[in-house]
């Protein structure tokens, strides 16, 4: 065929393309509607009546999923002359192949999420209707000007009936081919093994498995992955998974392969925007929005779900802030309180009235009021007599009513609408009569015991649907504990938290935090008496991530007793994870929330209750490398509540 040759009266040949063992491809014009197709020639040599299956299955194969964003378009199949058996005309795709793409160097990191991430998208569309496409590799994703990603060439398409889902021939391209497909009976995970192979090859610029075919075979055979540390941090683990020697270890479908990745695509955008957020002075900068905005784009996250990232983001930063304002605070206030206590005991009540009268304007922005205060402080310190240690409310109205009218009513209306409880009053140190008992419950929210005995534990109370499946598991498992089938008893432990693990993941789609903390938990427990320890700590971070998520929305409700909980119980899990620094954090979070309640208790006088998240703080302190003035403020404030011998 000719360049600017006219075929079938209405494409214009405009480019040859490629070819391969079966057909040649062009650029094309159609003349009518004027626009660009690709055009698929098919040779009558290549396609004897013995290879005429192969042909049909890739016109029903792509008949089946036209129209979707990853996957190449047929837009009609003609009939062959001369030497061709049939012309598909097809989507021009107006880019690169990823095969070339990937000659000028490895990829960045978001490019190749996103492009995995196109391709899970055109594999589950091609899975959902029964086709396995059995020849993924790097020539077959096309790639638009913007990269992203269609899968195209479903010649060799694998399209299965109702009764079977397993191929046994061998087909595909060798050094992309899934290990169980050289043996026959593999599935449509074949297809995500050589999706992740393609991955770890545009990230890091080189194959997996280094020699030749046999060599490769068997490497991959034995889970020999080459230099995984190639590859960035946050893939390591999704690759190392997705190239598991072991079938059962992988990905089971493309919807789960898809949801790993954004999963990482997401943490990555948190943790750059992040970054950004903290080095920006002003969040409202226009220049840090249009940073973000940028950053969301080249994530191509939906506008809703960046937005309520990064309010996230802003959030956790001003909680942050606030914090240390407030600890600071608390600091100067209780250093304040220290001396008048002193001044007390010498009956120097002047200097009793200088620093009460310091510590309050700590807290005092209004200028009328200050104006009050300081009026106040100044009649109180000259007042004859002086004002005894615990002055009575009598004295105290009787000073407030020497007060000029205009500045008594200043007064008085501040504290009409101030709160009966407010962080004035509750930092306020008032004499402690009452004893209180030393209690040793405060240890048990952080005490660890074996998985087997939680996972007994937590099925004793069935309070949802899936705790009666899992219960009925759990029951399997120790009747083949009584009879020393241990075997059976790991594979079950398997069971259960592969089923707490999928609990987990329906419960993110409905947002309800609790739950998905539970349920990965629960998965870690199980995986960790299975000893499938990889996975046990996979879901512990899990775990430790919606503990905290947990965490953040009791503070917001002011909940400190149960937001104390919730990141005491993340740091439980990411303990078990191995991560150092998120397991810091956690326990200095628990330690301001539990310290807020504390103080709320010490103002109401419940001093037991005050005693004893108190003495939870300083447990959580001795774990910490580097405990916090909270822990510190915490040992003093115990100091004054008188204990029983």
């Amino acid at each position: 065929m000719q360049i600017d040759q006219l075929i079938l009266g209405k494409y214009r040949l405009l480019e040859f393309l490629n070819s391969g063992g079966f057909s040649s491809v062009f650029r094309a014009r159609e003349e009518m509607t004027n626009r660009e197709v690709a055009i698929k020639a098919l040779a009558k040599t290549a396609y004897p009546a013995s290879r005429m299956k192969f042909l049909l299955n890739e016109f029903q194969a792509m008949s089946k999923i036209w129209g979707h964003q990853n996957i190449v378009s047929i837009h009609t199949v003609e009939p062959g002359t001369d030497d061709y058996v049939a012309w598909i005309v097809m989507e021009y795709v107006e880019g690169k192949s990823l095969h070339e793409l990937m000659q000028e160097g490895p990829l960045p990191l978001t490019d190749t999420i996103n492009i995995g991430l196109d391709i899970c998208r055109g594999l589950k569309e091609a899975h959902a209707h029964k086709i396995m496409h059995r020849d993924i590799k790097p020539q077959n994703i096309l790639l638009t000007t913007d990269k992203k990603a269609k899968v195209a060439d479903f010649s060799i398409a694998r399209i299965f009936g109702e009764t079977t889902e397993f191929a046994e021939t061998m087909a595909g391209t060798r050094r992309y081919m899934a290990p169980e497909q050289h043996y026959g009976a593999y599935d449509y995970r074949a297809d995500l093994y050589s999706t992740a192979l393609i991955l770890y090859q545009a990230v890091t610029g080189r194959f997996p498995f280094s020699g030749e075919n046999r060599e490769i075979d068997k490497k991959k055979a034995a889970g020999e992955i080459e230099e995984i540390d190639r590859c960035p941090e946050v893939l390591r683990n999704f690759l190392e998974k997705a190239l598991h020697r072991q079938l059962s270890e992988r990905h089971q479908n493309a919807t789960e392969m898809y949801e790993e990745l954004d999963r990482i695509r997401r943490d990555e955008y948190v943790r750059q925007a992040s970054q950004l957020i903290d080095a920006s002075v002003n969040s409202s900068n226009p220049r840090l929005a249009e940073a973000l905005e940028r950053y969301r784009k080249t994530f191509r996250l939906p506008l809703e779900a960046a937005e309520r990232m990064n309010q996230n983001l802003f959030f956790e930063r001003r909680q942050k802030e606030e914090n240390g304002k407030r600890e600071k605070l608390i600091t100067q206030v209780h250093r304040h309180y220290t001396l008048a206590t002193r001044y007390i005991e010498s009956e120097d009540y002047s200097g009793v009235l200088e620093e009460i009268h310091k510590a309050t304007r700590l807290y005092v922005d209004d200028q009328g009021l200050a104006k009050a205060v300081d009026n106040l402080f100044r009649q109180l310190n000259t007042a004859t007599p002086p004002l005894a240690a615990s002055p009575t409310v009598e004295e105290v109205v009787v000073l407030i009513q020497k007060l000029p009218d205009n500045e008594g009513a200043v007064l008085r209306t501040w504290l009409e609408h101030q709160e009966l409880v407010s962080e004035k009053q509750e930092l306020e140190i008032v004499p402690i009569q009452p004893q209180v008992k030393a209690s040793g419950s405060y240890r048990m929210i952080i005490e660890e015991a074996s998985s087997e005995f939680l996972l007994d534990q937590v099925h004793i109370d069935i309070q949802y649907p899936h705790e009666e499946e899992a219960f009925h598991i759990f029951q399997k498992i120790q009747i083949y504990q009584q009879q020393g089938r241990m075997q059976q008893c790991h594979t079950l432990y398997k069971k259960l938290g592969k089923f707490y693990q999928k609990q987990a993941r329906n419960f993110v789609k409905e947002e309800r935090l609790e739950l998905i903390a539970n349920c990965y938990t629960r998965a870690r427990f199980a995986y960790t008496v299975a000893e499938k320890y990889r996975l046990a700590r996979k879901n512990a971070k899990n775990g430790g991530i919606y503990y905290t998520r947990l965490g953040r929305q009791f503070e917001l409700q002011r909940s400190w007793e149960e937001a104390g909980k919730s990141y005491i119980l993340a740091a439980y899990n990411h303990s078990y994870a191995n991560l150092p620094a998120l397991v810091e954090e956690c326990h200095r979070m628990a330690t301001i929330c539990y310290f807020n309640a504390a103080e709320s208790a010490h103002l109401n006088r419940e001093l037991q209750t005050a005693y004893d998240y108190y003495m939870l703080i300083l447990v959580i302190g001795e774990k910490m490398s580097a405990p916090t003035k909270v822990v510190s403020e915490a040992q003093k404030l115990i100091s004054e509540i008188p204990v029983e011998n």
